[in-house]
Formats: structure tokens, sequence, C-alpha cells
């Protein structure tokens, strides 16, 4: 069963150890929607890079922060990871930023995923045609309302090649006692966390760290779930009203 929605090839390099003991709990790609452009769902969308090779998606709030997922940074080498923007594939050029430092929630936990949000320091502001930023989460939302999550990730469950064209998909917000009931003999959702899920839609392998949009704001970041696109299992994802201070204060750090 895959739960991090994890780069695959990285994740397995990474992460063997953490997988051999806790299963299979890779996951993001888009499934089910369709092929895209950056322009079309915001020049905020950048993509993570480990020695080169693409692993994780993020959000650009600023020209020189990034937000992205705690289990997309966590254990991994700040020199060693470069920020992509201003591209609808991946084997663009676009413009490519150092990370100067990192920073993940001290709530952060890698076994429950509890607080997986990590905030990134570029070298030099992250700026070029086509690229932009999107703004914290200050709207609400109910169940029921859409959401949009963008990515490159992979577009079946179990395959393991990331999309090289950027994807999009819409996914529907559920009440957490739902989510919750549908995990309820395999995990625990934890109070950071939010779900979302429609008919054969949803986000997948490599697709971990994205941004989740709704009403052009940076409200939710990928996080886990158990498969892609399972009727059974909703996406997990972390809420930006939850973890919003703690953003805000790694910005304002020097």
């Amino acid at each position: 069963m895959e739960r991090l929605r994890y780069g695959y090839f990285l994740g397995l390099l990474l992460h063997l150890a953490f997988l051999g003991t806790q299963g299979q709990r890779i996951q993001p790609k888009i499934v089910g929607g369709t092929t895209t452009s950056l322009s079309n769902v915001g020049g905020f969308v950048v993509n993570l890079r480990y020695d080169g090779t693409f692993y994780c998606g993020g959000s650009l709030v600023s020209s020189r922060y990034v937000v992205t997922a705690a289990h997309c940074l966590s254990g991994n080498q700040a020199s060693r990871i470069t920020v992509q923007g201003g591209v609808s594939q991946l084997s663009q050029t676009g413009v490519v930023r150092s990370v100067a430092k990192y920073w993940i929630h001290s709530g952060y936990s890698s076994s429950s995923l509890n607080w997986d949000v990590g905030v990134i320091r570029l070298q030099s502001a992250l700026t070029g045609s086509g690229i932009t930023t999107v703004s914290l989460c200050t709207v609400q939302w109910n169940p029921g309302d859409y959401m949009r999550v963008s990515g490159w990730g992979v577009t079946r469950y179990g395959n393991s090649n990331p999309s090289n064209q950027l994807r999009t998909v819409q996914i529907q917000l559920i009440r957490k006692k739902v989510c919750q009931n549908a995990y309820r003999y395999r995990d625990t959702l934890t109070a950071s966390t939010f779900c979302a899920r429609s008919p054969g839609k949803d986000s997948c392998t490599g697709d971990s760290g994205g941004g989740v949009i709704y009403k052009s704001q940076l409200c939710g970041i990928v996080s886990w779930g158990l498969g892609c696109a399972n009727a059974q299992y909703p996406g997990v994802y972390t809420s930006v009203h939850r973890v919003r201070n703690f953003i805000t204060s790694c910005m304002s750090k020097k």
C-alpha cells in the first residue's frame, strides 16, 4: 500500500529502511486528471529535485520561500536539493535555484505524518517568465467544495515513472469523520489534516508536497494516502490553516 506521495525512485533510495519496517508508503502523481500548463494552474507550482532527480512538488509563496511536505525534506541534505520553476514539463530547463536552508515542523512524525509541512528558503529569488507566488489560505471551506491539485506525479497506482507533462485534477472535500471511518483499521488521522476524494481522481506518487488550491489560495499540502484513487481510502492533506503560523515564522527567520 502506498502512503507517502513521494517521488518513487528517490523515495526508494532514501527511505528503503523506512519502507521495510512500515510497508510501502509512497504515493504522489495525478490520477484521473488532465494535462495542463503552468499558465493555466498558476506559476507558483514548482518541483523539487534531489541531485537533479525530480521527487516532489512545492508551492512558491514568496520569491525566496517554498512550502512543501516535511516528508519531502526530512533526512535530506539541503545542499543536494534544488527547486525548479517556470516549467510545464520536467524536461524543460526553467529556472533552477539551490536551497539555502529548510525547516520542518517540530511536531512532524514520520510514522503518523502529523504536521507534515516544510518550508524551504532559496539561495536567491526564484523569478522569471510565468513564475508567480500564491497566498496562504485565509478562506474557509466546507465538505463538498472542490479544490485543485497539480503535479508531475505518476498517473496510475503502481507506476514508477513521473509524468513529464504537468497534470491537474479537482478533488472534493469530505468530512473528517467520514475519512477517519474509512481509515479506522489502518491509520489515525491527525488534527493537522483534512481529506478529499473524487471518483477515479487523486494525487499520487510524486505529487507529495504540492499545493492544494482553493479560491486561488494555498489551502493544503499533498501528504499521504493508501493507494491512489482508491475509492475506499481518500487522499489526506495537511491543512494550511493549521500550519500557517509555522510557515510565516519560517519566512521571518534570517
